[in-house]
């Protein structure tokens, strides 16, 4: 939209101008010319007034990136991880055999890296390059050690949990190579 007074241009939505602060549609005022003129006391103008109040300074909005649907399997990964690390944890500090709490760590810490690899991309710059084989590494250690303790009494708890977090990692990982769409 054009503003009448200084010809800048504005949002659709907007009342009043961002430049000048005219109101937006009002009528132009008369140029000098065409203005009567009265000796005698001035009569009410017939067109609103031409400034309102002055709006809040605008701001650049940085825009939301959005996720595809390999990022957001990789981030389902990272919390399907973080939620088993944290039970084998407590499993461990409960006094359970010393591979609960070790997988509860290495469930943890790839859990975490899973997450950070989607939500904090620029953090893992360094290690750009390594991101695919870490990603496998990821899923084909969870998919193995969560079989073993779904099936298994003594290797960890929430096995089903990471047997999950594998597949969405290896699912995740086919989508971004191109191998499935």
């Amino acid at each position: 939209m054009k503003c009448t007074r200084c010809g800048t241009e504005s949002a659709v939505d907007t009342t009043f101008c961002s430049e000048c602060g005219a109101i937006m549609n009002a009528p132009p005022l008369p140029s000098p010319e065409e203005a009567p003129v009265k000796k005698q006391a001035p009569e009410p103008v017939p067109y609103p007034p031409v400034f309102g109040p002055p709006g809040p300074m605008y701001h650049e909005k940085a825009p939301v990136r959005g996720l595809n649907l390999a990022e957001l399997l990789f981030l389902i990964s990272g919390i399907l991880l973080l939620a088993a690390g944290f039970d084998n944890l407590g499993a461990g500090i409960a006094g359970l055999p010393l591979q609960f709490l070790l997988l509860g760590i290495v469930a943890t810490v790839f859990g975490l890296l899973q997450v950070a690899m989607v939500v904090m991309p620029g953090m893992l710059a360094g290690i750009e390059r390594m991101t695919g084989i870490l990603t496998i590494v990821i899923a084909l250690l969870f998919l193995i050690w969560g079989m073993a303790a779904a099936f298994g009494d003594s290797v960890g708890v929430d096995g089903g949990l990471l047997v999950a977090a594998g597949l969405s990692s290896v699912l995740g990982l086919m989508l971004r190579e191109g191998m499935i769409r």
